[in-house]
């Protein structure tokens, strides 16, 4: 939310990917979603891989 943040202030999408050390493809992808869908688009989702260590312990427990 912050990279559209600033976008929105004035500042272009190539000077927010090199500020947040991200791609600016992959900061365009957030504007287009954002523009496409709203901020629902931006929240995150697990994708795979394993659980966080907190849900591995107490799942054992």
């Amino acid at each position: 939310m912050l990279a559209i943040y600033e976008i929105a202030q004035g500042d272009s999408a190539t000077q927010v990917a090199y500020q947040s050390h991200r791609n600016p493809q992959t900061v365009m992808e957030w504007v287009h979603r954002y523009n496409a869908h709203g901020p629902d688009a931006l929240t995150y989702q697990r994708s795979g891989g394993h659980p966080p260590l907190c849900r591995m312990r107490s799942s054992a427990a």
